[in-house]
């Protein structure tokens, strides 16, 4: 006898789920890592003056 998960909707649930917050998290890690250089510019351009 074979048993069988019959909840594959709630494991493509999940998994878009999943997909959706590791694209926020790459996102706001580029969104930080751009204000992070913003700023090293910054600071740069206002220690060389």
């Amino acid at each position: 006898m074979v048993i069988t998960g019959g909840n594959d909707e709630d494991d493509k649930g999940s998994d878009d789920k999943e997909s959706k917050e590791e694209t926020i998290l790459a996102m706001l890690g580029i969104i930080g890592t751009i204000l992070n250089l913003i700023v090293i510019i910054f600071v740069y351009i206002y220690t060389t003056l």
